[in-house]
C-alpha cells in the first residue's frame, strides 16, 4: 500500500586502460640493450550505461503514494556502481594493463628495442 519498487534492467560498458599521459621519460631506462619500463596504473576511464538497451522491467507504486520521482534515477545510478564493481571483481584492470603491455611490447619492438620488460 506504501512505497514505490523497482526492476531496473541495466546494459552497460566499462572502459579500462593505462593513460599514456602519465607515463614518465624516467620511467623508460635502457640497459644492456633492453627497455625497462615502468607503467602507470590501469585505471577505469568510462562507466556507462546504455539508454538504448535499458528499460524498466517493473514498477509498482503504492496506494497511498505518488511514487519516487527520483526512483529510476538512483536505479541507474546504482547500476553504474554495480557494473564498475563487477568488471573490478572479474579483473577489469589487470587485463587493461595486459594489453597496455602487450601493445607497448610491439611498438618498441617496432622501434627497435630488441627485448622490452615490464616492471
Amino acid at each position: 500500500m506504501v512505497g514505490d519498487r523497482l526492476i531496473f534492467v541495466a546494459h552497460g560498458e566499462i572502459i579500462a586502460g593505462i593513460d599514456l599521459g602519465k607515463l614518465e621519460p624516467e620511467k623508460l631506462e635502457v640497459r644492456d640493450g633492453i627497455l625497462y619500463v615502468q607503467l602507470p596504473e590501469a585505471e577505469i576511464f568510462v562507466v556507462a550505461i546504455d539508454n538504448e538497451k535499458s528499460y524498466v522491467y517493473d514498477r509498482e507504486t503504492g496506494l497511498l503514494t505518488q511514487g519516487e520521482v527520483n526512483l529510476e534515477s538512483e536505479a541507474r545510478r546504482a547500476a553504474e556502481i554495480e557494473i564498475e564493481k563487477s568488471a573490478l571483481e572479474d579483473g577489469i584492470l589487470e587485463l587493461a594493463s595486459q594489453n597496455a603491455e602487450s601493445y607497448l611490447d610491439r611498438l618498441f619492438r617496432d622501434l627497435g628495442f630488441p627485448e622490452v620488460i615490464f616492471e
